[in-house]
């Protein structure tokens, strides 16, 4: 009987874990740029969303401070593509909600209660957000899509570093 109670455990936490355990980053060629600040990458393939800061005359574009795109890492691998109308209304665009002088704060179309704030850190701009009650570098998220619903979100996770003590920040957040 005591094995039985201890394969049981087993079983449960190796079905249970997974859902409890940070995601970790992609696998393979992630594309970066120059001026990449962050992406999303979903568990329905492995394809991302990349945003990358847009510049002018290497300032940002504070109106417009972000390029917005797929990555496809599955049927055409490397190749780039555009946000449909629906996918930027709706699930992968961003509304700017104050202009700086060299920095831009922005919201997410499917999160618009947290905000990001894309600034300059030394020669290159990142994107600096709450995350897990900390100050930090967003450097990509994950989102868990619901096993019932392809269009449902079970959660999503922020990653970035501390920006006081460079440590990994990770953040769940449940829809």
């Amino acid at each position: 009987m005591k094995h039985y109670l201890s394969y049981l455990w087993t079983a449960l936490c190796l079905l249970l874990l997974p859902g409890l355990l940070p995601a970790a980053e992609p696998e393979g060629n992630l594309y970066p740029t120059p001026t990449r600040l962050f992406h999303i990458a979903r568990s329905v393939n492995r394809n991302l969303v990349c945003y990358d800061a847009r510049l002018s005359d290497g300032r940002l574009d504070t109106s417009e401070p972000m390029a917005v795109y797929w990555m496809n890492r599955e049927e055409h691998e490397g190749q780039r593509g555009g946000l449909s109308f629906i996918q930027r209304k709706l699930a992968y665009g961003y509304e700017v909600v104050v202009e700086g002088d060299d920095s831009s704060v922005i919201t997410l179309t499917a999160y618009p209660a947290r905000q990001l704030e894309i600034v300059r850190d030394g020669e290159r701009y990142v994107c600096r957000t709450i995350i897990g009650g900390q100050l930090s570098v967003l450097q990509w998220l994950y989102v868990k899509a619901s096993d019932w619903n392809p269009l449902g979100v079970e959660y999503v996770e922020l990653h970035g570093r501390s920006v006081a003590t460079g440590e990994e920040t990770v953040e769940r957040v449940k829809r």
